[in-house]
């Protein structure tokens, strides 16, 4: 997230899948188009996390953002699936459709 911020702004859209080591500032400082995919349990990612960054997103409407919950994930579903569990692959390609759209419409 630093790459699209205010400080370095190193790129022009940015797609998370279940973020870590994040803060409000990281958000708060957030200057490029942002989507993120999210794990329904992650314990790197709270709930409480994600509800303060879709907030701080949220008043920033010039910056497009997408928050995208999976269902039935745990933190590392999108780098990590499970091939035999059909409810983590569909949340895989959820989360790597996430990419596709959110590449073609920001860069």
């Amino acid at each position: 997230m630093l790459l699209g911020g205010s400080q370095l702004h190193l790129v022009d859209a940015i797609v998370g899948c279940h973020l870590s080591h994040t803060n409000k500032t990281h958000f708060e400082q957030l200057r490029v188009p942002a989507a993120f995919a999210c794990a329904q349990e992650d314990n790197m990612f709270s709930d409480a996390s994600r509800a303060e960054a879709e907030q701080i997103l949220a008043r920033k409407p010039e910056i497009p953002s997408k928050f995208l919950v999976t269902d039935g994930t745990v933190h590392g579903f999108a780098s990590r699936p499970n091939p035999d569990n059909p409810v983590i692959m569909k949340a895989y390609t959820q989360a790597n459709d996430l990419i596709v759209e959110w590449a073609k419409a920001h860069l």
